[in-house]
């Protein structure tokens, strides 16, 4: 096989193409979102519509109210029947998010991982998915009033939950 110049400069400039060279740029990591400063003023109660809400709780929202403390911001959201609702808190953690969420976890027996950032756990009265977005650390959380029932689909209320906080990180 006779190697021509023009086939030797060919070869040659698709080695340094396919290698890389020739370039100035070098590929950056993605950036990290930078929501640290949306804590200050966020309403965690506006993160969803009512649909949103319907949709997460299985049943039309009875009534929403803001409960922010110094350590983090939230919302209930009262489901129709009065049998259960959805608690919303975003937080500003002291440590990374992410380390925030895997120390959460960490502490919570049999919590199952949807991914590297979040996290969920249920049990009879209870359920809820844990995430970090950026700077913050956000959980939504299906709680029965006591005496009120049962969750009998927890994955299925998982599902709803991590929907939810899917449609919130949007937003903040």
């Amino acid at each position: 096989m006779t190697l021509t110049l023009r086939k030797a400069l060919l070869l040659a400039s698709t080695v340094l193409v396919l290698a890389g060279c020739g370039e100035d740029k070098v590929a950056a990591p993605p950036e990290a979102k930078s929501n640290a400063a949306a804590y200050d003023s966020v309403d965690v109660c506006a993160l969803a519509s009512d649909a949103q809400y319907q949709a997460a709780l299985g049943e039309q929202p009875a009534g929403q109210e803001r409960r922010d403390t110094d350590s983090l911001k939230a919302c209930a959201v009262d489901g129709a029947s009065g049998a259960f609702y959805i608690f919303l808190s975003v937080s500003r953690p002291a440590m990374a998010a992410g380390e925030q969420v895997g120390y959460d976890k960490a502490a919570v027996k049999d919590a199952k991982e949807i991914d590297a950032g979040t996290f969920s756990y249920f049990d009879e009265g209870q359920a809820y998915v844990e995430t970090s977005d950026g700077a913050l650390v956000l959980r939504a959380s299906f709680v029965y009033y006591l005496d009120s029932g049962k969750i009998t689909d927890g994955p299925g209320i998982v599902n709803r939950l991590h929907t939810l906080l899917g449609q919130m990180t949007q937003k903040v």
